[in-house]
């Protein structure tokens, strides 16, 4: 039995055998309950024990509602513990909810009135909590990455009420399955979080130890340690007739693990494959409860159609009523460019693009190439041109004396092109698209982190003929045309699509769960504030 287990069986008993139906019958509750209300006035927390209550304005209104009456009983005390401890299954601490202050107060033979007041606030407090961190996650997304757009927004005066009926009722393992996000990925997450917890009360799977890569048809001890850790993680599924023989059902089961570990799959059991495998099933439960602190930032999001881009998964999907319907390769931002997350609007295709370099990559590299070669341009097949458009021969600019760029550069359109023969447009202030390549090759790598930050597609052509599909003649003889023609044309979409640029180290999916690298270093900075104590989120302050 797990410790927050146990702390919950140790107040059943109590709350069961000890406490009367109503929580505290002490005439003088109600009093207290006003005057502070009346203390807080309208603005303000409530403290109890020197600790902020965060959910003090939905406080003030639960117990007005009630005629400033005590709100928990029993029954709804042990309600509320039996959720507090499923919040684990959440990738949430059950500590963050005042366990250990509610288990002290209801410890306490004489409880006196300030002390019944405090534990029916502190009550009140880890419910609205609960749902305030099952709703919206506890990580705030916009102080760890300026660059996301899509914090969750909570109308809590049109939310209030129905809480507060919820409780009064007793319906407190409903209101908190209500914040619960039910979309599938979340929903397999939280399995997967399970199942892995159940592999670590297990014991784990063996270390195995490193040597020279492992190749079927090979016999060797530590195959049989291969397939033992491939076993209790479902990705074997054959006969044990020889353990140390490298044979065809291990093949297939170390090629389903590369396959789900976004390595290359070759069937070999090399060093890459021996450091994914020996990661310890601990840290793969924290990798579960960051992403499903993901998956909560993104839930109002992924819903209908749209599009996302899986930075990490270097995958591109087309999504309608959580069903992927299309999914292509992608290559994303280098470690020093990475990809950034945000949501925008697919609005505009350009075929025959030419590409302006951003800014980054002027003041990086295009003005030291400059500075150190006048005909650095020339020989990249780049043009100089004032910000009106006007061309500039480069040697007649003294670059020794530039600082700052004062010109554009840019790329006609053509087969070497970086954004090959055809780009997607959505609004946003880091020049980032979704477009073709020149670089093809890089999609044949397991690890596709090679952009200047936008998204490079494997197959923009199929995307471009799906997004404009019954517009105006768009087939995809059009598009072949128009691509011929070799002229730069824009079209507008006349049904603009949502995109979401996601960033996941997790993924489950109904043929399995996937493990990511995470390529940008972005988990531990989550899991390092998902372990921290409750805060408000920037929006709600």
């Amino acid at each position: 039995m797990m410790p927050h287990t146990k702390l919950a069986a140790t107040l059943f008993i109590f709350i069961t055998f000890l406490l009367p139906t109503t929580l505290w019958a002490n005439s003088g509750f109600e009093s207290e309950i006003a005057s502070r209300i009346k203390a807080r006035g309208d603005s303000g927390y409530y403290t109890v024990e020197q600790q902020t209550l965060y959910g003090s304005l939905f406080i003030t209104s639960l117990y007005r509602a009630n005629g400033n009456k005590p709100v928990w009983n029993k029954e709804s005390i042990k309600t509320l513990l039996v959720e507090i401890q499923k919040l684990e299954n959440d990738g949430l601490n059950p500590k963050d909810y005042w366990m250990d202050s509610m288990t002290a107060f209801i410890n306490t033979k004489d409880i006196d009135t300030k002390s019944a007041v405090d534990l029916d606030m502190l009550l009140s407090e880890a419910f609205i909590r609960a749902y305030y961190n099952l709703r919206v996650g506890k990580v705030d997304p916009e102080a760890l990455d300026k660059s996301f757009n899509f914090p969750k927004e909570t109308d809590r005066k049109k939310l209030r009420p129905g809480l507060i009926k919820q409780v009064n009722n007793g319906e407190i393992s409903e209101s908190l399955d209500d914040a619960r996000s039910k979309d599938t990925l979340y929903v397999n997450l939280r399995k997967a979080l399970i199942q892995y917890k159940k592999y670590k009360t297990a014991g784990g799977w063996p270390l195995i130890p490193k040597g020279k890569t492992l190749k079927p048809g090979q016999n060797n001890a530590r195959i049989a340690q291969v397939r033992e850790r491939l076993t209790i993680t479902g990705d074997y599924q054959g006969s044990i007739a020889e353990p140390t023989l490298f044979d065809a059902d291990l093949k297939i089961a170390v090629e389903h693990f590369q396959r789900r570990h976004i390595l290359d799959i070759d069937g070999l059991v090399g060093p890459g494959t021996l450091a994914a495998m020996n990661i310890p099933v601990e840290q793969k439960i924290e990798q579960l409860r960051v992403n499903l602190e993901r998956q909560r930032w993104y839930s109002d999001e992924i819903h209908g159609e749209y599009i996302v881009a899986d930075i990490a998964g270097f995958r591109v999907y087309r999504v309608k009523d959580n069903e992927i319907i299309w999914e292509t390769r992608s290559q994303v931002g280098k470690n020093y460019t990475q990809t950034p997350m945000f949501k925008s609007n697919i609005n505009t295709i350009e075929f025959n693009p030419t590409w302006t370099i951003p800014p980054t990559i002027m003041r990086k590299t295009i003005l030291p190439g400059l500075k150190k070669d006048p005909d650095y341009l020339k020989k990249k097949g780049f043009l100089l041109l004032t910000f009106q458009g006007e061309e500039v021969d480069p040697k007649t600019v003294d670059w020794s004396t530039i600082t700052t760029m004062p010109y554009m550069v840019r790329q006609p359109a053509g087969p070497n092109n970086a954004l090959g023969m055809v780009k997607f447009l959505f609004p946003n202030k880091h020049y980032v698209y979704l477009h073709d390549t020149n670089h093809r090759w890089h999609f044949n790598q397991a690890r596709r982190s090679f952009s200047a930050g936008c998204v490079r597609i494997d197959k923009p052509f199929d995307f471009a003929e799906q997004l404009l599909a019954g517009q105006d003649g768009w087939d995809r003889k059009k598009i072949d045309d128009v691509i011929a023609s070799g002229k730069t044309t824009r079209v507008s979409l006349k049904k603009p699509i949502r995109i979401v640029l996601a960033y996941n180290t997790a993924l489950a999916l109904e043929d399995g769960m996937y493990f990511k690298e995470d390529i940008y270093k972005r988990d531990p900075k989550v899991l390092e504030e998902l372990n921290e104590k409750f805060k408000l989120r920037i929006t709600d302050q």
